[in-house]
């Protein structure tokens, strides 16, 4: 019986491994491509073995326009991701504990601006822009990228706020503190789990939004997807550049998960101490 276990266990273990190939071989591939000289990516049989150049990276660097799209990339993104949060939080919160005259329509509502496709919305956003002179802005963005992502947060954190007891709360204010410091010192720390995964998931979403910026920006305000989208051209594709540009894109959605992972664990540890 133990050795069957252990095949068991084995072959899942392989299986696993196997599938993490099978995802990650598409981000290794363009790894590869990013590191080799321009005219070099697509050669048939492709060289395994080369000596890689930061050459493609370096040029992006030294490209204003690519700069540009990064530091509007980084600056809406986080914008938004913070301003999303401190609407979204508080609201999931009030829909958790309050009777909030007809809830159910409420939480339809806000669900309902999340379902409709971009390309519905995308024309209307544009003439609103255009009257109120947010068109190719950086506010202009972050405008847009709150208005996607406020009923994902309200959501995924009204889930949290339900599953964490009342009781801690009244225990708290039974000690003297106010809802407020209650909700600050008893509620967010429970929560933070579901406030780490409601920011990643808001930046990710906005970090790889292309649609609205291919429509809502023009020069000034252009984001690094488009930076990207960019190097397709329409006779040919600048696939060493493109593929460095790609991880210019990817790198940062990675870091911020790899730092975030600790923090997300502890908050999880936490909650379950309170639960106890």
């Amino acid at each position: 019986m133990a050795v069957s276990e252990r095949g068991k266990a084995v072959g899942r273990h392989a299986a696993l491994l196997a599938w993490t190939f099978v995802c990650l071989a598409p981000l290794g591939w363009l790894a590869f491509m990013s590191l080799k000289p321009p005219g070099k990516a697509l050669e048939l049989p492709p060289k395994w073995v080369f000596l890689p150049t930061v050459y493609n990276y370096l040029e992006l660097a030294n490209d204003p326009s690519f700069v540009t799209a990064f530091t509007n990339s980084v600056v809406s993104v986080t914008a938004s991701v913070l301003i999303v949060l401190a609407i979204g939080i508080p609201g999931a919160y009030v829909l958790s504990r309050y009777d909030v005259p007809k809830k159910p329509d409420v939480l339809i509502w806000i669900l309902s601006s999340r379902m409709l496709p971009p390309i519905a919305v995308v024309i209307p956003f544009f003439v609103i822009f255009r009257t109120f002179n947010l068109y190719d802005t950086i506010i202009g963005l972050v405008f847009m990228y709150v208005t996607i992502n406020v009923a994902l947060v309200v959501w995924v954190m009204k889930a949290f706020f339900d599953g964490i007891p009342q009781s801690l709360e009244e225990a708290a204010m039974v000690d003297g503190a106010t809802r407020s410091q209650a909700f600050r010192k008893v509620v967010l720390p429970s929560a933070l789990p579901g406030i780490i995964s409601v920011a990643i998931i808001s930046f990710i979403f906005a970090w790889i939004e292309l649609l609205f910026s291919l429509i809502l920006t023009n020069n000034r305000a252009t984001t690094l997807s488009l930076a990207v989208y960019s190097f397709i051209g329409s006779r040919n594709i600048e696939w060493s550049m493109l593929a460095a540009a790609s991880m210019t894109m990817i790198l940062p959605v990675l870091l911020l998960l790899v730092v975030a992972n600790r923090y997300l664990a502890s908050g999880l540890s936490f909650g379950a101490v309170l639960k106890e």
